[in-house]
């Protein structure tokens, strides 16, 4: 409808001239096979933005958390995340369907799990218990209405996991939201990540697509999982 604002969502937004001209003249070749020029240098971009060392192109932000979370567990293991995280109400249950994962879904203000709370959350060794193996955080909060996570937390929450020998994931499909309200660098909360997502079609404005940042072997990991749930892409 013409004159329409429509305030649903930022992913409601639409390319520009500019951003189709570029489409259609963009170099590109097989992902599949590592052969897009295009797509290798925004992965490379990506990571060196994020601070680290590669990054994995996927179609969405959900297909990113998927396999970000997928290649840091094992069937039958535990997440610690905030109960209004996106994986846990908005992609479908498929960290269960595909990976076998439980959930351990913590209160905060805000969006925030602060790091006593997840210290407590992470089970102790045993046969008798799920493994807690990632720690979730999610910056900026989309449940929390674009609530910033707080740098020092996310701090905290690092060194925690560290000292017990769990994963952290990132959920950063506004990370840039947060950056620009704080001035802080992105690349400042991915340092306390394992995994980081970030979404090119929300808070960038771009038509699709979405980036996982992490080492190169869990990068590797997660490329294998993207064409298990039929993510690769030809150009």
């Amino acid at each position: 409808m013409a004159g329409l604002i429509d305030l649903r969502s930022d992913t409601v937004t639409r390319p520009t001239p500019e951003m189709r001209r570029a489409m259609a003249e963009a170099e590109v070749g097989d992902d599949v096979f590592g052969d897009d020029p295009t797509v290798n240098a925004l992965q490379e971009r990506a990571a060196e933005l994020m601070g680290k060392e590669a990054g994995l192109f996927v179609p969405t932000g959900s297909m990113g958390n998927q396999v970000s979370l997928g290649a840091l567990t094992r069937p039958g293991d535990e997440v610690v995340c905030h109960s209004g995280a996106h994986f846990l109400h908005y992609e479908g249950g498929s960290a269960g369907a595909h990976f076998g994962l439980m959930m351990r879904p913590l209160e905060g203000p805000g969006g925030v799990i602060d790091a006593t709370a997840v210290a407590g959350a992470i089970r102790p060794g045993s046969e008798h218990n799920p493994r807690s193996a990632v720690v979730a955080m999610e910056n900026t909060h989309n449940s929390a209405g674009g609530a910033v996570f707080p740098l020092d937390e996310a701090q905290g929450i690092a060194k925690v996991c560290t000292e017990r020998g769990v994963a952290v994931h990132l959920d950063g499909a506004r990370i840039f939201n947060a950056q620009a309200a704080t001035g802080i660098p992105a690349a400042h909360w991915a340092e306390c990540a394992d995994t980081i997502t970030f979404c090119f079609s929300k808070g960038l404005g771009a038509p699709v697509g979405s980036m996982v940042c992490s080492t190169r072997e869990v990068v590797g990991e997660a490329h294998r999982l993207r064409k298990r749930l039929g993510g690769g892409m030809r150009q």
